[in-house]
């Protein structure tokens, strides 16, 4: 059972107070909350949260001065607290991670990953807690207990010690006297001159000594020593008498250096982590060598939160673990050409399924190009997660010191941004940072306003349906696929590409597959009332879609409000998505076929289907990618796939429909082998749906 925690919620909107308060209490946490920063103080007091949820974006006081305010307060100091923004971009992180949070999540988010965002931080409090409690454990346990006592006849130079200290030291009492000269025998060589020197002045300056430094066993393993000295003296202020204390602090020091540890490093990778990146940014940039150049490179996984949502959280880690040790192997120069130099470098994980690196001292910004085309490559190659072999992707964004920016939040920034710029002009390799960039960056976010507006509007404002018609073998519309447009106020009709990678990266690509499900239902019903034919339609929908398990629930409810058939809609699948091969995702497609929605899978041909997982799944069309019908009649081994994918189409009893059509040699080539629908520039490009009704009383 998780444990159950108390857990404040500060925002403004009272919106995201009760959901997330809900999704929290539905497993098993307590939850008070605050509609702004000054409510939440006096309730610190009186809840005593476990953990604070703080949106940013609030009047008054606001979360950041808030949260600062928190880390003055000694109870409070080491609260976690998870950030809620709807502000992505770096700037706005790093802020919030300046003034103290633990950990972001961004509005709109997934509840689910709400509740193990919380799990996590209130695990990783837990060890800090228990390793701090350690710490303060033995500190008072070396107050009240002498480990090893002695002292020492400076005349003689012979010491009287009690056994203690022999069992600290690890010294043998029948070796050797016990002199000074014997112990600093054991001092390690590192440290030796310090402790002689810290000796000599707590003399000349009659004050106690106190000093740790390593001592060496008779096995050479190291001990950490807190050696405590008061000297007396005689009349002419000559030391003649010391002693003092030695105490074992080894153990208290592995636990010192393993918060600093957690501190500093990522828990599931190892790597280091965004304090510590930014802390080795700093150092470099302050020591940055005349002549010589460094690069910060941001990168970003493709595909990654699919593979952490169909797989579960664990696959998913040990999945990131594999991509760091592959980055780590890359950057070791084990990978190099001969020749090749390895310059410095600095690997860290900045968070969920992006990595940082810094390279130093480069001669040129070329070399951080090819160390960065090395890093993409590793990535690219295949992993293993279970029985499942799993392909990722990810971009690169490259920031120069000193050219691109004098700071690190500059470079941090610079790199963040040429990456995003990567994936939204879909650059598949690496992106050096320029000016132009922001200009852009700054015009993607009014467009990803622009398209959260939209989709919160009752008509979708300005999104549209477009139909592109399949004919059958005789020639007749008998179905549709269905494809989103947008008529943007100033930029004109958008294609999908232009605004759909967009919604993809700000999570807004559920509601604009709710949309899809919508208006094309709702289409339906209109031709239906306007004496059309009913045909069926089919929908893109992300894959990210098929893995929220409210899919179904609005299929029913829309395909019943608007008394449409559910054989009438056909959800087309990718490859990768069937690759996925999770119970779950077969249990979603199961129950869709079951309710009488129809399945098909897309662009055929192209993926990595696996023919017996055809052979189960509730399919019930194989889409040919248009890429084997465009070359089918010049080159026979393409002709022969089109053959063996409408073969294999009917002995599975699928329909098969050839897309991208272009000329009658195609059309008739495909009606001879058996294709059951065509669709392509041929017969039509894809119509507004008034366009379309035409066509259907043609």
């Amino acid at each position: 059972m998780p444990e159950r925690a108390r857990i404040l919620i500060v925002d403004d909107d009272p919106v995201i107070r009760l959901l997330a308060g809900s999704a929290l209490t539905d497993v098993g946490h307590e939850v008070v909350d605050a509609e702004s920063a000054e409510a939440a103080i006096p309730l610190l007091d009186e809840a005593r949260p476990d953990i604070v949820l703080l949106d940013l974006q609030m009047p008054g006081m606001g979360g950041l001065a808030f949260c600062a305010w928190l880390r003055t307060q000694p109870a409070l100091a080491r609260l976690p607290v998870l950030v809620m923004t709807a502000l992505d971009d770096s700037g706005t992180i790093q802020n919030a991670f300046d003034a103290g949070a633990s950990d972001f999540i961004a509005k709109p988010f997934n509840f689910s990953i709400l509740a193990h965002r919380v799990r996590f931080l209130l695990r990783a409090r837990d060890t800090l807690q228990a390793l701090e409690a350690s710490r303060r454990n033995l500190q008072e346990a070396q107050v009240i207990t002498r480990l090893g006592s002695w002292e020492l006849n400076r005349a003689s130079g012979v010491a009287l010690c009690s056994d203690e200290l022999y069992t600290v030291l690890d010294v043998d009492p029948q070796e050797a006297p016990a002199t000074v000269q014997r112990f600093m025998q054991g001092v390690h060589p590192d440290d030796l001159e310090r402790v002689q020197q810290g000796i000599t002045q707590a003399i000349e300056r009659h004050e106690a000594l106190d000093i740790i430094h390593r001592f060496l066993t008779r096995e050479r393993q190291v001990r950490w020593i807190h050696l405590r000295v008061k000297f007396e003296y005689d009349a002419d202020g000559q030391a003649v008498r010391s002693y003092g204390t030695v105490q074992d602090i080894t153990a208290q020091r592995r636990i010192e250096e393993r918060i600093d540890y957690l501190t500093r490093h990522d828990p599931v990778t190892g790597l280091a982590n965004r304090a510590r990146f930014t802390e080795a940014l700093d150092e470099r940039i302050a020591q940055h060598p005349a002549g010589t150049l460094s690069a910060v490179i941001h990168i970003d996984l493709d595909r990654y939160q699919r593979v952490n949502d169909s797989l579960g959280h664990e696959a998913g880690d040990a999945l990131l673990l594999q991509v760091a040790r592959r980055l780590a192997q890359a950057l070791s120069g084990s990978a190099r050409l001969p020749g090749e130099t390895v310059p410095a470098a600095t690997l860290a994980r900045w968070g969920g399924d992006e990595f940082m690196v810094l390279l130093a001292d480069l001669p040129s910004a070329h070399e951080a190009s090819r160390v960065a085309q090395r890093l993409l490559g590793a990535i690219r190659r295949p992993f293993r997660s279970g029985d499942n072999e799993v392909m990722l992707d990810a971009r690169a964004g490259i920031a120069i010191h000193p050219a691109d920016g004098k700071s690190a939040s500059e470079l941090i920034s610079a790199s963040t941004a040429a990456t995003h710029h990567a994936k939204s002009h879909d650059v598949r390799d690496l992106q050096f940072y320029s000016p132009d960039i922001n200009t852009d960056a700054r015009l993607q976010l009014q467009l990803e306003a622009e398209l959260r507006a939209a989709l919160a509007s009752a008509d979708g404002d300005g999104l549209l349906l477009y139909y592109q018609p399949k004919y059958d073998r005789e020639g007749a519309i008998c179905c549709a696929e269905a494809l989103i447009r947008w008529q943007h106020p100033t930029l004109g009709l958008l294609a999908p590409n232009r605004f759909i990678p967009l919604a993809e990266e700000s999570g807004l690509i559920i509601p604009l597959g709710e949309w899809v499900i919508r208006r094309a239902c709702r289409q339906l019903r209109e031709w239906g009332d306007a004496g059309l034919p009913m045909v069926g339609v089919a929908l893109n929908l992300a894959a990210s879609h098929f893995l929220d398990t409210a899919l179904l629930q609005l299929l029913v409810e829309e395909t019943e409000r608007c008394g449409v058939p559910p054989h009438l809609i056909e959800l087309e699948l990718t490859e990768s998505m069937v690759m996925q091969d999770t119970e779950f995702v077969r249990a979603v497609l199961r129950d869709m076929h079951e309710y009488g929605f129809r399945l098909a899978i897309d662009d055929f041909g192209i993926g990595y289907s696996s023919l017996s997982q055809l052979s189960f799944l509730p399919l019930d069309t194989l889409k040919i990618d248009r890429a084997f019908i465009q070359d089918m009649l010049s080159v026979p081994r393409q002709a022969a796939i089109v053959r063996g994918i409408i073969a294999l189409a009917k002995g599975l009893g699928l329909e098969v429909v050839a897309e991208g059509v272009e000329t009658l040699e195609q059309a008739e080539a495909l009606r001879r082998e058996g294709c059951d629908l065509v669709q392509g520039y041929l017969y039509a490009r894809p119509l507004p749906a008034d366009e379309f009704a035409r066509r259907l009383i043609a």
